[in-house]
């Protein structure tokens, strides 16, 4: 075909207002060539997160007994005990749980200590009674001397002690530099393993730091307590404080 009859061709199509093709390959109408601008958003709202499912358990459980200064030990109550070996009391019912966790400790290359288990509220009213006496011996006046003494040692009737379900441990080496009971034995090897293991034994570390407005009672990093596989699960994961859970579980009418 003559050159010149395509150019003439090319320019009626122009100058008719032939349809442009729009960016997306259709043609608009208006004759103007549009670049398609539209895009697609997608919804950034993060789903609801759901409630973690509390345990099928109840507040009258036998291993979930709270005893604090709010709740002081019914002196009546009858708790199954068992003596061990180096004759410490605990309840019997939780005895396989605990002499497990403890092989479990030796067979890990760990030599642990049972320092104090289940006490008396008479028993009790004698650690208190000498607590204030050794803050006195340091020449500290009373008034400071049971202040001391209440930031670790329950009011006898208010020690959980009294449930037979608390236990205080420290490794054999840590009890020979004479450190004994202070919250310093978190940094040793024995405490870890306690608190990666704890769990899968039913036990939880009862005074935990952060919690002493729920607890009253300051960190204590060798006292755990006895509550039960699911139970200790879930105080775990979601970081509670035993008072804490019972207040969940009790919302919930359990």
């Amino acid at each position: 075909m003559n050159k010149k009859i395509l150019v003439s061709l090319a320019a009626v199509v122009l100058l008719t207002g032939c349809q442009a093709l729009n960016g997306d390959g259709t043609a608009d109408s208006s004759g103007k060539n549009v670049v398609s601008t539209s895009t697609e958003t997608t919804s950034s709202v993060e789903p609801e997160k759901k409630e973690p499912v509390l345990p099928n358990v109840s507040t009258a459980d036998w291993n979930l007994l709270l005893v604090n200064s709010d709740n002081p030990m019914d002196s009546s109550r009858e708790i199954p005990l068992t003596v061990l070996s180096n004759g410490l009391q605990i309840d019997q019912r939780m005895e396989p749980d605990y002499t497990a966790w403890m092989d479990a400790a030796k067979n890990a290359g760990l030599s642990m200590v049972l320092i104090s288990a289940y006490r008396s509220i008479d028993l009790q009213k004698t650690v208190y009674d000498q607590s204030i006496q050794d803050y006195l011996n340091q020449g500290k006046d009373y008034e400071t001397a049971l202040k001391e003494t209440n930031a670790y040692v329950a009011y006898p009737g208010a020690s959980e002690h009294h449930s037979a379900l608390a236990v205080d441990m420290v490794d054999s080496d840590w009890l020979a530099t004479g450190k004994g009971l202070i919250p310093e034995y978190d940094q040793t090897a024995s405490q870890k393993w306690l608190m990666q293991t704890m769990k899968d034994y039913g036990f939880i570390l009862r005074f935990p730091k952060s919690k002493e407005a729920s607890t009253k009672i300051s960190y204590e990093s060798w006292h755990f307590r006895y509550v039960g596989k699911e139970n200790a699960a879930y105080i775990i994961e979601n970081n509670l404080s035993l008072e804490e859970y019972i207040a969940k579980l009790k919302e919930a009418g359990k």
